[in-house]
This record gives structure tokens, C-alpha cells and sequence, in this order.
């Protein structure tokens, strides 16, 4: 005979969600009519069934189970029926009943108490890292799994309470924070003041009395680590190197710390230390933060000296004459140093003019980079020495100051060039400068000829700049005497498809906003 199927739902105790199970019963041999039906029963029913009142729903119910187990009688039915199976069917004589699900409480059953119980070997789960329990259930909280045992860990508890009961002693008595300012008494006063006068500045003073016991034993402990950390930065730094040099590692300057390149002639009090402090408005260098902080507080100075030459958004341009601002000059020309290997200009700066470039917000305008230039140049070099600082790198500064120096030798109607030799940076930037230049004249360029001449006078780029540029791009080529220019259309469009994507137009120089004009001649 074939199988039917038929739907029952099942509610455990301990869920009110409802469960179908499809049952297999074989119709031979049994009556379907014969089994009790069971009603569906929903989870809205069963909200209203609970509405009703206690003693009904008692009542129906032992009514019910006195029916069921008289007809059950009546027909003949086993009464002690076998569990069914988690599929919804009775298990057939080979099949064991599955084990009860017990809803006891976890000290209850021997599975729960061998759960509880550390897994890590050798453990009896006695003990806690944090000293506070006896015992442990997790291995974030052995004691053996961390290397130590229960009683170091008390031990370390125990010393943890015993100094946050010293400081809340100490919080109570301070009942006014006018306390924390002591006044000494006239015997500590006087040994005070013959310390003074004995030592002067040649020794740390008396604390005794200033300040609690508590918090003088806390500030001993934090200058004794902190005078470890700096024994073995120098000692670390004082060892000799592979060439046999001493040279600052860092600079500390505003909000950046920096680490150098290349080593920079400062005094040999200062060239000696591995980390010196620069004040970012006036570029003077200290020796400790100390000293940095209290120059920071009586530093007038919110941007560069000299005169503003260009503004546009949040940059401005400084023009700065060596001559009139000597010790700032040389402070920058340091300061390069660091980060250039090929600058020999350091102190002899008054033959030239500098142009910084800043990044202003409210605390004034904190210095981005810089280039000079000559005053009287005999070869028309329009940069002598050009920097973008490390924390202001691949973010379009470098172009700008570039197309500014072109900016002014095209105002003074010169054809400029860089100073030789470059940095390996600096000749990368000019390099992409030139490309972008060239590849933009020629995208507007509608003519059938050109001359490299006449790109040098609107560009102001040199004409040997230009060939070289040219070449390097696959771009010139001779063919009859002649040499001819190729308009290779994917790199101009390579060009305008990058530009289209370029995320600094901000840092692109506007003509409109420079406010310059050229120095006379003496």
C-alpha cells in the first residue's frame, strides 16, 4: 500500500514556537479514524487561549487526559507509547529512543560540571588572572596559560588594591584643589632656600613638602623611565655608524616628527643629539622639548618674514630676501639639508631670494616647502634649490612651486632652468612637470608646424628642457634633414584622462592672484 503523509505540530516546553513534522504511518494494519486528531495550534490562538481563566483551562485539561486515556482503554491502545524520533516518527525496534533534553540548571547534570571545567592539561580550574575569583571556567583567565600560577596572581591583585587604597586616601584629604599647592613650613622654607642659594641651578630642587608622598613617589618612578628611554636613544645613537658619522635621525617640528635623510651642518651640540626641535614660524632649533615649548609660548611670529607675493584658498607664497632676513634663511637652508643630498648652500644666502610656500589655517601659516633663486643670475637659472617637506610629499605641492618659478621668469620675460645638478626627486617632478606642459601646448595646438622656439617663449621652459622631453617621450624624430615633431594622440589622451582625475586642481597656480613684480636690478 502506498504512504501518506499527515502534518503534526509539536510545542516543547520550553519554546512557544511551533514545529511541523511530517509522520510516515503505513495504513496497513492500522485505522487512521482510530488515533486522536490534534488541533494546529498558532501562536495567536495560543495568546488567547491564555486570556481565559486558570481554572477552565485545568479543568478542560484534565477532562481531556481522563478521555483520552478511557478511550485509549476502550480501543485497546498501548497507553505507554515510545518517544518518537526527532523526524517525527516512532522508532522501530532496532532503533534506540533519543536521550531527554534536560532544561535543569548547569550544576545538575556531570556534562555540564566537565564543561565548566579548564581544558588546558594540568589545570584544575583553580585560580584567576585577575587574582579577584578562586576560580576559572575560560582560558583568557588561567593562570597556567599565561606562565604563572593562583598565587601570583593574588599576590599582584593584593599590591594593585593596596595602591588604589593609598590614592583614594590620598584623594580624601584633598578636599580643596587649593591643597594641591601646598604652603611650606618655616623650617622646610629654609632648607629650601639654603638649597637655592647653595646649588643655584647645578641641582634639581627639594620636593620634599610640595606635593604628597603618594604623588612624589608616582613622579620619581615616571622620571626614572623616562631617563632610561633617553639613555638608550643615546647611547643607540652615539654608537658609530657604517660611515663613521654623527647625524640627526629626527626632527620634531609643529604637529610632525620627521625622520632625515641625510646629515646637515648644525653646531656639533646639536648635530651630537639624535632629535632636534624646530619652531615651524620661525624654523629655530632647540635641543629639548622643554625649550621648544617655552619658545612656542613667547614666539611672536605666525608666518614667514618678507612680503606676500600670492594667495589662493588656503596658500600662500612668501618672498624673502636673504639679505634683509639672514638668520631665517640660514635656519631653512639647514633644514633642507636634512632632506637633500646635492645642496651645498648654507650660510652665504644673501645673493638670494626665497619663495615659501605655506598651508594657513586659524594658528597661522605653517611652511609646506620652498624654492630660491638668485638675484642676478648670469645662466637664468630661475630655482636654485627647491623642497617640498616629507609630510607634504604626492599631494601636488611639488608642481606648484615649480609652475610658480616658471610663473615669474615668464612675468620677467626670461627663459628659466633649474640649477644642476637635481635631486633624484626634484628630477622626477621637473621631469612630469615638462610632460604635462608639452603634452597640453601641443593637445590646443592647431597648426601643421612647429617651432621649438616659439614653445620656449610661451612655456618659459628651456629649449634644451624641451628636446630632452621631447625625446624621452618618443616624440622627435629626424627624417630628411629635418626633425619632426609627432603629435602621438594616445599620450595626449592618456594626459587629458588623467587630469580629468586629478584630485589637487586646487594646488594649480592662478596668474590672477599673484601680486609681484620683479626686483630692480642694483
Amino acid at each position: 500500500m502506498p504512504k501518506r503523509k499527515s502534518t503534526r505540530v509539536l510545542q516543547s516546553e520550553d519554546s512557544s514556537e511551533e514545529t511541523d513534522l511530517s509522520v510516515d504511518v503505513e495504513s496497513e494494519g492500522e485505522t487512521i479514524s482510530s488515533t486522536p486528531r490534534h488541533r494546529r495550534m498558532t501562536r495567536r490562538s495560543a495568546a488567547h487561549s491564555l486570556q481565559k481563566s486558570p481554572s477552565k483551562r485545568l479543568r478542560k485539561k484534565s477532562e481531556n487526559c481522563g478521555s483520552s486515556s478511557s478511550s485509549d482503554t476502550d480501543t485497546g491502545a498501548i497507553t505507554s507509547r515510545p518517544p518518537k524520533t526527532p523526524r517525527g516518527r516512532q522508532p522501530t525496534k532496532h532503533e534506540e529512543p533519543p536521550t531527554p533534553i534536560h532544561t535543569d540548571r548547569v550544576g545538575d547534570s556531570d556534562d555540564s560540571q566537565d564543561d565548566s571545567l579548564c581544558h588546558i592539561p594540568g589545570c584544575d580550574s583553580s585560580g584567576h588572572l585577575s587574582g579577584l575569583y578562586d576560580t576559572h571556567h575560560t582560558i583568557s583567565a588561567c593562570p597556567i596559560y599565561h606562565n604563572t600560577t593562583p598565587a601570583e596572581c593574588k599576590a599582584n591583585y593584593e599590591l594593585r588594591q593596596k595602591k588604589a587604597d593609598e590614592r583614594q586616601k590620598v584623594i580624601e584629604t584633598l578636599s580643596d584643589r587649593r591643597d594641591l599647592r601646598r604652603h611650606l613650613p618655616d623650617e622646610d622654607r629654609k632648607e629650601h632656600q639654603q638649597h637655592r642659594e647653595l646649588h643655584d641651578t647645578s641641582r634639581e630642587p627639594l620636593l620634599q613638602g610640595l606635593a604628597s608622598e603618594y604623588d612624589l613617589k608616582m613622579f620619581k618612578e615616571a622620571q626614572a623611565r623616562a631617563c632610561e628611554k633617553m639613555e638608550h636613544e643615546l647611547t643607540s645613537h652615539y654608537q658609530l655608524s657604517d660611515r663613521k658619522e654623527y647625524r640627526v635621525k629626527k626632527v620634531e617640528m609643529g604637529q610632525y616628527e620627521m625622520e632625515t635623510w641625510y646629515s646637515s651642518p648644525y653646531p656639533d651640540e646639536y648635530s651630537r643629539l639624535s632629535k632636534i626641535y624646530l619652531c615651524e614660524f620661525c624654523l629655530k632649533y632647540m635641543r629639548t622639548a622643554t625649550i621648544m615649548r617655552r619658545h612656542v609660548a613667547k614666539c611672536v611670529w605666525r608666518h614667514p618674514p618678507g612680503d606676500e607675493c600670492y594667495r589662493k584658498g588656503s596658500n600662500s607664497v612668501f618672498e624673502v630676501d636673504g639679505k634683509k632676513n639672514k638668520v631665517y634663511c640660514q635656519n631653512l637652508c639647514l633644514l633642507a639639508k636634512l632632506f637633500l643630498d646635492h645642496k651645498t648652500l648654507y650660510f652665504d644666502v644673501e645673493p638670494f631670494l626665497f619663495y615659501v610656500l605655506t598651508e594657513n589655517d586659524s594658528h597661522g601659516c605653517h611652511i609646506v616647502g620652498y624654492f630660491s633663486k638668485e638675484k642676478n643670475s648670469i645662466l637664468n637659472y630661475n630655482v636654485s634649490c627647491i623642497l617640498t617637506l616629507p609630510q607634504y610629499m604626492r599631494q601636488g605641492y611639488g608642481k606648484m612651486l615649480i609652475d610658480f618659478s616658471y610663473l615669474l621668469s615668464r612675468i620677467e620675460s626670461k627663459i628659466g632652468s633649474p640649477e644642476r645638478p637635481l635631486s633624484d626627486l626634484g628630477l622626477l617632478s621637473y621631469r612630469s612637470y615638462w610632460k604635462e606642459v608639452l603634452l597640453g601646448y601641443l593637445h590646443k595646438y592647431r597648426g601643421n608646424e612647429i617651432s621649438i622656439k616659439d614653445v620656449s617663449q610661451e612655456t618659459g621652459i628651456n629649449a634644451n628642457d624641451i628636446v630632452s622631453t621631447l625625446q624621452a617621450l618618443g616624440m622627435l624624430k629626424y627624417w630628411k634633414g629635418k626633425h619632426l615633431v609627432l603629435r602621438r594622440q594616445d599620450l595626449i589622451d592618456e594626459f587629458l584622462q588623467k587630469k580629468a582625475k586629478c584630485r589637487h586642481e586646487s594646488r594649480q597656480v592662478d596668474p590672477s592672484c599673484l601680486k609681484w613684480t620683479p626686483p630692480v636690478k642694483s
